[in-house]
């Protein structure tokens, strides 16, 4: 005989005040119980939500995209157990990914993290990131 199941933990979708605006059918984030997922983010402006100018600063606004919705619920970019990131050329864009990312972590640790390098993303954009983070209820 199998033991009851403990009760379901909801799904909470995300859309924070101040964030981006999303381009079609998906959430900027989720939690399920203490963690946030945070959907691939771009170097897009919420202000305009148009992607903002120059490798280095598109990148960098791509990570505090995703730093805002996961500060939404209470988690630091210090929280993020995983993050997975999309370059369109791994030789240019990986080490300023690099470099953004170590001045945004104050040089580490750092979370675990998969770089991949894909033909496309949308808006022929060169960078996306998305992360889990760790944010007890």
């Amino acid at each position: 005989m199998t033991e009851p199941r403990a009760a379901q933990t909801s799904v909470k979708y995300l859309s924070p005040e101040g964030a981006i605006e999303p381009t079609g059918t998906w959430s900027l984030a989720s939690r399920a119980g203490d963690f946030v997922f945070v959907a691939g983010m771009r170097g897009i402006d919420p202000a305009t939500n148009e992607l903002v100018t120059g490798d280095e600063n598109r990148i960098r606004q791509a990570f505090r995209n995703m730093e805002h919705i996961a500060s939404s619920e209470g988690a630091k970019l210090g929280d993020a157990v995983r993050l997975t990131v999309y370059v369109t050329d791994m030789n240019r864009y990986r080490p300023i990914v690099n470099q953004v990312q170590a001045e945004l972590w104050s040089g580490g640790p750092f979370p675990p993290r998969t770089i991949l390098e894909v033909s496309a993303l949308n808006q022929d954009d060169i960078f996306e990131v998305e992360g889990t983070f760790y944010a007890p209820v």
